[in-house]
């Protein structure tokens, strides 16, 4: 199982609060998934797209996109993979 969410589902943003908690709960279900099915060889991940999906740019580009999930879902490894550095406090 594979999550997509924006950057607001990592550093949440006061300017999207609706999509920041949407997306950490989101999130917080894929973790718990995560946790729960790895033992019986069912993967879950997320996928961190901060900003907006755009054609032609390196790592939003919907083809990047669905190359980077594909790597997810054949390697997988990570829980969280961000489809660009992101700066997130801790």
């Amino acid at each position: 199982m594979l999550f997509v969410n924006g950057g607001s589902g990592a550093r949440p943003n006061p300017k999207v609060a609706g999509t920041s908690v949407a997306f950490a709960g989101e999130g917080a279900l894929a973790r718990m998934l995560h946790e729960v099915l790895r033992d019986e060889n069912i993967h879950v991940a997320q996928l961190i797209v901060p900003g907006a999906i755009t054609r032609g740019h390196p790592t939003h580009d919907p083809d990047a996109l669905a190359a980077t999930l594909w790597q997810m879902h054949t390697d997988r490894e990570d829980f969280r993979v961000f489809a660009e550095p992101m700066d997130i406090p801790t």
